[in-house]
């Protein structure tokens, strides 16, 4: 082979040989990048799968408590008597709002809807002890729907089932019905033979109306000395009491006409629940006792 031949294949050796490591550069070059976005991708789906998560926590965040803010207020009552004595801790325990309950003008829990809690704790007033203890804690409401709400409920006051018309009340009704019964009687036993039968019955009226008068004065100032006491003794130790309708007041505390008995509305802990103590003997609450409700923070699980 003669030199200018050699020196061309020479020349085509070296150009093939560069032209090889350029295309297996490049090809690296492309691998490399294809690596670094697969990288990124998964890199990126994390920080997505994190936000996502973070969406469903708040999400979750904003049904506790029914979307009701701590600090709600409303009136609701006891569905069935509860016993320090009779109950033990697990026990259910139910009442019903009285009132619907808003949120941003919006009704979230509508008048009547059913509350749910359990005791926490009940002791009986043991022989040679002073107090017995009923504790409550109120969980969950059912929609009529049938759809149960979570909710972290206190009792922040409470008051005596509402009654019957008072005795007072009564006692005017028959006074008055009476009075026009004795009128009648009267009328009835003048004679109309002669004038002095006349003025005497007539006198007899008079004397009847005057002593009718009497006496239901008397019952009425009797009737506001009472109710005047009440109260009294009711606000002794307590914030607020009841509104005209027989609610309590939002900014009522403790424990009104239940004599005896004392209100811890936070207890010890967050699952203890409202702390109802009673002194001289076993905490029992009624039926239809009424009770002032504010919605707190839900516990940590």
């Amino acid at each position: 082979m003669n030199r200018p031949t050699t020196m061309l294949l020479v020349v085509v050796t070296i150009i093939l040989s560069v032209a090889t490591k350029a295309q297996t550069s490049a090809q690296a070059g492309v691998q490399a990048n294809g690596q670094a976005s697969v990288q990124g991708d998964q890199a990126h789906a994390p920080a997505t799968g994190g936000a996502s998560a973070s969406s469903t926590v708040l999400a979750q965040s904003n049904h506790t408590n029914a979307g009701l803010s701590s600090g709600t207020i409303f009136n609701a009552t006891l569905s069935s008597p509860v016993d320090s004595k009779k109950s033990k801790p697990g026990d259910q325990v139910s009442a019903r709002t009285a009132e619907s309950v808003k949120a941003e003008g919006k009704t979230v829990l509508p008048k009547g809807t059913k509350l749910i809690g359990h005791v926490t704790q009940a002791s009986a007033r043991a022989k040679g002890a002073t107090e017995s203890t009923l504790a409550i804690s109120f969980d969950r409401a059912i929609l009529k729907s049938g759809q149960e709400v979570p909710l972290h409920v206190a009792i922040q006051a409470m008051a005596a089932a509402p009654t019957a018309a008072s005795a007072s009340d009564a006692d005017l009704d028959t006074i008055a019905g009476g009075s026009a019964a004795g009128s009648g009687s009267v009328a009835g036993r003048s004679t109309v033979g002669g004038l002095t039968s006349s003025v005497t019955s007539a006198a007899g009226s008079v004397r009847n109306s005057a002593a009718t008068v009497a006496s239901a004065e008397g019952t009425a100032v009797n009737s506001t000395v009472n109710s005047t006491t009440e109260v009294a003794s009711a606000s002794r130790g307590t914030i607020g009491g009841l509104n005209a309708s027989g609610q309590l007041t939002s900014s009522s505390r403790g424990v009104f006409n239940m004599e005896g008995l004392t209100l811890n509305s936070l207890g010890t802990s967050n699952t203890q629940g409202s702390v109802i103590t009673s002194t001289g003997k076993n905490v029992h609450l009624d039926t239809g006792t009424r009770m002032l409700m504010v919605i707190q923070a839900m516990p940590n699980p």
